[in-house]
């Protein structure tokens, strides 16, 4: 069984930077692929929760949708 990496958008851009410090990505990138419901996302508290490779496999195939807005859950 993998552990499922979850990340603060914030902690997701930081550990892309670390891997690829060149990355076009941006924090705003994130948060509206989040909003749009192209990334799964968990409310916790204020904040939101992504699963980091989830991030990666959309950056892989951009053109392919990796969540639904129906994944969205409150914590």
């Amino acid at each position: 069984m993998s552990t499922v990496r979850m990340r603060f958008p914030a902690q997701a851009l930081e550990e892309l930077r670390k891997d690829d410090p060149a990355t076009p990505v941006t924090l705003n990138m994130i948060r509206t692929l989040i909003r749009r419901g192209i990334i799964p996302s968990v409310q916790v508290g204020r904040g939101r929760l992504i699963n980091y490779d989830a991030l990666l496999a959309y950056l892989e195939r951009p053109t392919e949708e990796i969540g639904r807005a129906s994944c969205r859950e409150r914590v």
